[in-house]
Protein backbone atom coordinates (compact mmCIF):
# COMPACT_ATOMS: atom_id res chain seq x y z
CA UNK A 1 0.00 0.00 0.00
CA UNK A 2 2.70 2.19 0.78
CA UNK A 3 4.55 1.53 -2.43
CA UNK A 4 1.03 2.52 -4.62
CA UNK A 5 0.48 5.90 -2.62
CA UNK A 6 3.94 7.17 -3.28
CA UNK A 7 3.72 6.08 -6.25
CA UNK A 8 0.45 8.57 -7.18
CA UNK A 9 2.09 10.92 -4.80
CA UNK A 10 4.88 11.58 -7.44
CA UNK A 11 2.88 12.35 -9.97
CA UNK A 12 2.29 15.30 -11.78
CA UNK A 13 -1.04 17.21 -10.58
CA UNK A 14 -3.07 18.00 -13.62
CA UNK A 15 -5.33 20.63 -13.25
CA UNK A 16 -9.12 19.67 -14.35
CA UNK A 17 -10.43 20.55 -17.58
CA UNK A 18 -14.06 20.74 -16.58
CA UNK A 19 -15.69 24.14 -16.83
CA UNK A 20 -17.24 25.59 -13.42
CA UNK A 21 -19.76 28.20 -13.26
CA UNK A 22 -18.01 31.82 -13.04
CA UNK A 23 -21.04 32.86 -9.71
CA UNK A 24 -20.36 29.72 -8.20
CA UNK A 25 -16.51 30.28 -8.18
CA UNK A 26 -17.12 33.77 -6.39
CA UNK A 27 -19.50 32.25 -4.08
CA UNK A 28 -16.81 29.61 -3.37
CA UNK A 29 -14.46 31.91 -2.39
CA UNK A 30 -16.40 33.89 -0.01
CA UNK A 31 -17.24 30.41 1.31
CA UNK A 32 -13.53 29.47 1.66
CA UNK A 33 -12.79 31.50 4.11
CA UNK A 34 -13.74 28.86 6.87
CA UNK A 35 -11.17 26.33 4.90
CA UNK A 36 -8.38 28.68 4.98
CA UNK A 37 -7.32 27.89 8.41
CA UNK A 38 -6.72 24.30 7.48
CA UNK A 39 -5.91 24.47 3.95
CA UNK A 40 -4.53 27.95 3.33
CA UNK A 41 -5.88 30.85 1.38
CA UNK A 42 -4.50 29.19 -1.86
CA UNK A 43 -5.96 25.73 -1.00
CA UNK A 44 -2.39 24.47 -1.17
CA UNK A 45 -3.01 22.55 2.21
CA UNK A 46 0.33 21.84 4.49
CA UNK A 47 1.57 18.35 3.43
CA UNK A 48 3.46 17.94 6.73
CA UNK A 49 0.17 17.94 8.66
CA UNK A 50 -1.69 16.03 6.39
CA UNK A 51 -3.46 18.84 5.00
CA UNK A 52 -4.03 18.17 1.36
CA UNK A 53 -3.59 20.57 -1.91
CA UNK A 54 -7.66 20.80 -2.79
CA UNK A 55 -6.56 23.17 -5.94
CA UNK A 56 -7.62 21.89 -9.51
CA UNK A 57 -9.28 19.03 -8.41
CA UNK A 58 -12.57 18.09 -10.37
CA UNK A 59 -15.49 19.69 -8.61
CA UNK A 60 -17.49 16.48 -8.51
CA UNK A 61 -14.59 14.86 -6.82
CA UNK A 62 -14.25 17.61 -4.16
CA UNK A 63 -18.01 17.85 -3.86
CA UNK A 64 -18.24 13.97 -2.87
CA UNK A 65 -15.70 14.47 -0.71
CA UNK A 66 -16.73 17.23 1.43
CA UNK A 67 -20.11 15.54 1.77
CA UNK A 68 -18.71 12.70 2.50
CA UNK A 69 -16.99 14.20 5.60
CA UNK A 70 -20.27 15.46 6.54
CA UNK A 71 -22.37 12.44 6.56
CA UNK A 72 -18.94 11.12 8.76
CA UNK A 73 -18.32 8.34 5.90
CA UNK A 74 -15.12 8.96 5.29
CA UNK A 75 -12.25 8.59 8.14
CA UNK A 76 -15.07 8.24 10.26
CA UNK A 77 -14.55 8.78 13.66
CA UNK A 78 -11.07 9.84 13.48
CA UNK A 79 -10.72 12.31 16.16
CA UNK A 80 -8.31 14.77 14.59
CA UNK A 81 -10.90 15.51 11.90
CA UNK A 82 -13.68 16.22 14.60
CA UNK A 83 -13.33 19.66 14.05
CA UNK A 84 -13.58 20.01 10.38
CA UNK A 85 -16.63 17.59 10.61
CA UNK A 86 -18.48 19.43 12.60
CA UNK A 87 -17.76 22.88 10.26
CA UNK A 88 -18.99 20.64 7.60
CA UNK A 89 -22.42 19.88 9.06
CA UNK A 90 -22.77 23.73 9.41
CA UNK A 91 -22.59 24.19 5.77
CA UNK A 92 -25.03 23.42 2.92
CA UNK A 93 -24.99 21.25 -0.15
CA UNK A 94 -24.85 24.73 -2.11
CA UNK A 95 -22.19 26.04 -0.26
CA UNK A 96 -20.07 22.75 -0.86
CA UNK A 97 -20.70 22.92 -4.80
CA UNK A 98 -19.42 26.82 -4.56
CA UNK A 99 -16.68 25.40 -2.67
CA UNK A 100 -16.07 22.72 -5.41
CA UNK A 101 -16.18 24.93 -8.08
CA UNK A 102 -13.72 27.30 -6.58
CA UNK A 103 -10.92 25.09 -5.77
CA UNK A 104 -11.36 23.49 -8.77
CA UNK A 105 -10.83 26.69 -10.76
CA UNK A 106 -7.65 27.13 -8.92
CA UNK A 107 -4.41 26.18 -9.70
Amino acid sequence: VDDVAAYFAAQKKQPTSVRVDTAAVARGKIAATACALCHGQDGKGDPSKGIPDVTGQPPGYLLNQMLLFKTDRRSPGDPTLATQKALMKQMTDQQFADLAAYYSSLR
